[in-house]
């Protein structure tokens, strides 16, 4: 059934791919440091492992792209908190991100890249402990290199943090009334990887 979705999903963006200036799909691979995850009387330590994923980008103009991201990892998390016993648990955290990236074209071969995406994390444990969902904000830069009009090579730095709260403050004084939201997360999840880039469409650059 998931198979099928998914299939379902890349056939309704075949209109979008054949009409867009310029597609990019991308696959990479890398390594994601260790971080951490406080909580109320303890925390979650996550190993460093790992990474794979891919992207597609949809060019809007020559500069900036839409992108969707799925990023895996498959690592071990440390439990430690207030009279639960210290254990391991392997987990799976994968990140579902849609987002924008500005490109900076020095020439037709070198492209250095920023963007912001945003989206949910999942994190799955594989045993004891059910699956958990988090809205997530995301940062990727790096550079492309390109080696022909359709073939390129992709080396970037990603930074995603889970949101583990929110919260919304509203005043009213005599100056006026004012408001604001905040959001809050105490992981902080940066990798390094690169990848294969295959470009679709037409090809202006």
């Amino acid at each position: 059934m998931k198979r099928f979705t998914t299939l379902l999903f890349l056939i309704s963006l075949m209109p979008i791919f054949m009409q867009a200036q310029k597609v990019e799909i991308s696959g990479f691979g890398g390594y994601v440091f260790p971080t951490r995850m406080n909580g109320s009387g303890g925390y979650v330590r996550f190993q460093g492992n790992a990474q794979y994923g891919g992207m597609i980008s949809i060019a809007t103009s020559r500069v900036f792209d839409l992108d969707l991201i799925y990023t895996r990892v498959d690592t071990k998390s440390e439990v430690s908190y207030y009279n639960v016993p210290y254990e391991e648990v392997p987990l799976s955290i994968n990140y579902i991100h849609g987002g924008i990236t500005k490109n900076f074209r020095i020439n037709p071969t070198i492209s250095p890249f920023v963007g912001f995406n945003l989206g949910a994390c999942l994190m799955s444990p594989k045993r004891d402990y059910h699956d958990t969902w988090f809205f997530s904000l995301g940062l990727h830069g790096g550079a492309k290199i390109y080696v022909g009009n359709r073939i390129g090579f992709k080396v970037q730095a990603q930074l995603f943090m889970p949101i583990q709260g929110s919260g919304f403050s509203f005043m009213v004084g005599t100056g006026g009334a004012g408001g604001g939201v905040s959001l809050y997360g105490t992981m902080v999840q940066f990798g390094l990887s690169g990848g294969l880039i295959l470009r679709l469409g037409r090809i202006s650059d």
